[in-house]
Order: structure tokens, then sequence, then C-alpha cells
């Protein structure tokens, strides 16, 4: 038995008209906030915590090498750039921002002996 388009027709208007896609679009959204509270545990915020101070951190420490040297090599400051990025995707405030900003202002080579 071979269905025609009209057979096809009346099945998605029973379909469409039955609320099975408002189900399955339910049950989808459900499911992904669901996912989503399982992301925002204590333990996730706790580890996020943790690892926005570490990479605050680690951006200190190559701010103040770079002020002590005088500049910031372009390595130095590829690694901090990194490192800001996974700082701020883990909503890191503007403690960070500054700290790259200056960076990204500074020479990236020594300074001449005229300088």
């Amino acid at each position: 038995m071979m269905l025609t388009p009209g057979d096809w027709t009346t099945i998605a208007s029973c379909v469409l008209g039955s609320g099975t896609i408002t189900v399955i679009v339910q049950h989808l959204l459900d499911w992904l906030k669901d996912s989503r509270r399982r992301e925002e545990t204590p333990e996730v915020k706790a580890r996020n915590c943790i690892s926005r101070h570490s990479a605050l951190s680690l951006l200190k420490t190559v701010h103040r090498d770079a002020v002590a040297r005088g500049f910031v090599p372009l390595d130095d400051l590829e690694e901090a750039q990194e490192i800001y990025n996974a700082y701020h995707t883990l909503g890191g405030n503007g403690a960070g921002s500054r700290i790259i900003h200056d960076l990204q202002s500074m020479n990236n080579y020594p300074p001449t002996q005229s300088e």
C-alpha cells in the first residue's frame, strides 16, 4: 500500500493539530533547563570561582613580570590573552580586563638604551 500526497497531508495535519509538536518541544525545553541547572550546582560554582581566581592570579603574575622587565614578550602576551579569555568566559570581573588592556598597550620588545 502506497500513501498518496493527500494521505501525507492528512497525517501531517493530524500530528500538528494534536499538539504532539508542542509536547516534543516542551520536553526538549525542560531537558535543556534541567541540564543547565546541573551546571549550576554549588560544586560547579565553587570550581568556577577557584578557576577565575587562579586565572586572575596568573594574569597578575604575567603583568608583574612584564612591568619589572619593561616590556611584554609576544609569547607572554599570547598566554595572557588565552588566560583572560577563559577568565572572562567564567564571568571574571573588570580586574582581568584592566590587566589585559595594560599588557596589550605595552611594548613587545626591550627598550633601547636611549629610552
